[in-house]
């Protein structure tokens, strides 16, 4: 007699197929697997865990309400539950701050033909090493502004490739690798400021 599968063994997809064919312990699973990553996310953009829980149990209820509509060729489950954690996230502090948050909705400036984007990378390595802890590197996400921060964590805490932050953005490629640079940019000129002279 074949063994029922696990729940570490039951891969994403499969959990959502399960799911829309009304396996009601589908979706939990699901809950339990991504509910730290949406939450610490939330939590860094917004700076308040009761906010965060707010945030992440409003992503999961319209991810359980629309998981019929996912199409897998579209999307990673994650990458896709990651995008309605970004715009839940967004209309929260929209609401909650009474502040238009026009850096999440404007299209940012550059050319993308001019920009060099080769060296990203030493950035970043030369910004995490320049933070001798982690709550120097909190400190200074903390004062970015949103559209910079958000990229930063996508990157950095969650481990999303850009063609992943792009999905999560809904932004062409190209865009998201040039916010990203922009981003690790202003990151340095913060921690520059932080930094004792001498």
């Amino acid at each position: 007699m074949a063994m029922e599968p696990n729940e570490t063994e039951r891969g994403d997809a499969e959990l959502i197929a399960d799911h829309v064919r009304g396996d009601e312990s589908a979706f939990p699973i699901l809950l339990e697997r991504y509910l730290k990553q949406i939450y610490n996310f939330a939590l860094r953009q917004c700076g308040s865990s009761e906010d965060a829980e707010d945030i992440a149990q409003e992503t999961f209820l319209k991810a359980w309400k629309n998981l019929g509509k996912y199409r897998r060729e579209s999307a990673q489950f994650r990458t896709w539950l990651f995008h309605i954690a970004r715009n839940t996230t967004i209309d929260y502090l929209r609401k909650k701050k009474h502040v238009a948050f026009s850096e999440f909705d404007t299209e940012e400036g550059g050319n993308f033909l001019t920009e060099t984007l080769a060296d990203e990378e030493p950035l970043a390595d030369e910004l995490f090493f320049r933070a001798q802890n982690a709550h120097m590197i909190e400190d200074s996400l903390a004062k970015l502004p949103p559209r910079s921060r958000e990229v930063l964590l996508l990157r950095y805490h969650e481990g999303l490739t850009f063609d992943e932050i792009g999905e999560v953005l809904k932004e062409p490629l190209n865009t998201a690798k040039s916010r990203h640079r922009r981003a690790l940019q202003a990151l340095r000129k913060i921690m520059e400021k932080k930094e004792p002279k001498g």
